[in-house]
C-alpha cells in the first residue's frame, strides 16, 4: 500500500441496526487508518461516516422467503454491481456486518487470497442455520461476534472466531427510572412487509386497551428513512408518534416489540416487555423448519430460559398483546422478575468497547497480511 494509495475498504450493511453498528466501528477504523475510503452500501449512519454506497437502505430492508424472492431480481443486480466493484477497485478487505441472506452469497464470491473477508455481527446460524455453517466457513476469513457462546459454536466449524464485546454497551446508559404512568412504547419494525401486518395489529391492540385501561397512553417510535404516513393508523388511534427510540424506550414504562434486535436494546435498558412478530404464512411455515430456538427473543436465548413471552403468528392477537400489556404495567411479581433476568444479560454482555475492538483486529489482520 503506497503513500498516494488510500486503503479501501468494502463494508455492508442491509439493516438500521447494522447500520448504526457499522457506524461505529468505521469511526473507530479511521482513528487507526486516517485516509480509509469506505464502499459497498448501507444507511444514513454509514453514509454520515464516509461511506460511498452502492444501494439505498430503503431497498434493502426487505425479510421473509416469500419477500425476498419478489426481489429476486433487484437482488441478483445488486450482487453483481458489488462483485463488479470489488474486482475494479481492489479493496483490502471485505466487511459484511450482519445481514447474512445478501452478504454470505457476496462473501462466497469475492474471497480470494488477496481479499479477505472479515465479518463483523455474525449470522445467527446456531438459530436458523446450522447447515449453513460450512458454507460460511469456507467464505470467510475471521468471524467478530458480539454474544460469548458464539465462539464455542462457530469454532466447532473451523472458523477463526473473537468476541468483541457487543456494540450496544457502548451507547446505552444504566437502565432509567420508570413512572407507573408513563406511556407504553410499541414498536412494529422498520421493514414495509413487517409494518403491513404489526401496523393494524397494534391498532387493533390500542383499541382492545382503550376499551378496558382508557388511562393508557402510547408512544411509537418512527425508525429512519420511515415516512410518517406509514404508521399513520397508530397515529389516528391515539398513539404518539416520535423519532427518537431512545428516549421512547427509555421513558416508558412497559413495551410491546417486533422480534428482532430492538428487543435486545429493551433488556439493556432494562424496559419489560414483550415480543410479537408476524409475517406471510409461507414464510412462517417455511422458517418453522429452519429455525432451531426455542424463543425469537435474545434475551430468552441468552439466560436459556423463556422469560419475555412471545407472541408468533397466530398467537400474535389484539387480545393476546392487550393482556400481556396489561400484566406488563400492573403485575409487579412479573416486571421484578423481567429486571432482574435483564440485570442478568447486561452481565454477561459487560465487555464494552466492540467497536473499537473490532476496528484493532482488522487492522491487525490487514498489517499482517501486507507484512508477509
Amino acid at each position: 500500500m503506497s503513500a498516494s494509495t488510500p486503503p479501501r475498504i468494502f463494508i455492508t450493511a442491509g439493516e438500521p441496526s447494522g447500520d448504526a453498528h457499522a457506524a461505529r466501528f468505521m469511526r473507530e477504523l479511521r482513528l487507526l487508518l486516517p485516509d480509509v475510503v469506505f464502499e459497498g452500501f448501507g444507511g444514513p449512519a454509514m453514509e454520515m461516516e464516509g461511506l460511498h454506497s452502492l444501494a439505498s437502505m430503503r431497498d434493502l430492508a426487505v425479510s421473509g422467503f416469500v419477500e425476498v424472492a419478489k426481489r429476486y431480481r433487484y437482488f441478483t443486480n445488486l450482487l453483481e454491481t458489488c462483485r463488479s466493484h470489488i474486482v475494479r477497485t481492489k479493496p483490502l478487505a471485505f466487511i459484511p456486518v450482519d445481514y447474512p441472506g445478501f452478504n454470505l452469497r457476496l462473501a462466497a464470491k469475492v474471497r480470494s487470497p488477496r481479499l479477505p473477508v472479515i465479518w463483523y455481527i455474525a449470522p445467527q446460524l446456531w438459530a436458523w442455520g446450522k447447515r449453513r455453517a460450512s458454507t460460511l466457513a469456507a467464505s470467510i476469513d475471521q468471524l467478530l461476534v458480539v454474544f460469548p457462546f458464539e465462539v464455542e459454536f462457530f469454532s466447532r466449524y473451523g472458523i477463526a472466531t473473537e468476541y468483541v464485546g457487543h456494540p450496544l454497551m457502548e451507547i446505552l446508559p444504566p437502565p432509567s427510572v420508570r413512572k407507573p404512568d408513563a406511556p407504553i412504547v410499541l414498536m412494529p419494525g422498520s421493514r414495509t412487509q413487517e409494518l403491513s401486518r404489526h401496523v393494524p395489529l397494534l391498532v387493533r391492540t390500542i383499541d382492545e386497551l382503550r376499551r378496558s385501561h382508557g388511562d393508557l397512553a402510547f408512544t411509537v417510535p418512527r425508525a429512519p428513512g420511515l415516512a410518517t404516513r406509514q404508521l399513520q393508523p397508530l397515529a389516528d388511534a391515539g398513539a404518539s408518534i416520535v423519532d427518537d427510540s431512545s428516549s421512547a424506550m427509555n421513558a416508558a414504562w412497559a413495551g410491546m416489540i417486533k422480534a428482532g434486535t430492538s428487543t435486545l436494546e429493551a433488556t439493556l435498558r432494562g424496559l419489560p416487555y414483550g415480543t410479537f412478530y408476524r409475517t406471510s404464512t409461507v414464510s412462517y411455515h417455511l422458517s418453522k423448519h429452519l429455525i432451531d430456538v426455542s424463543s425469537i427473543t435474545l434475551m430468552n436465548l441468552l439466560l436459556q430460559r423463556n422469560v419475555v413471552h412471545d407472541y408468533i403468528q397466530q398467537d400474535a392477537t389484539p387480545a393476546n398483546l392487550a393482556r400481556e400489556i396489561v400484566d406488563l404495567s400492573s403485575n409487579t411479581r412479573r416486571r421484578d422478575e423481567l429486571i432482574d433476568s435483564m440485570n442478568t444479560v447486561r452481565q454477561l454482555l459487560s465487555s464494552s468497547g466492540a467497536s473499537k475492538r473490532a476496528a484493532e483486529i482488522v487492522c491487525e489482520t490487514l498489517t499482517r497480511r501486507r507484512n508477509r
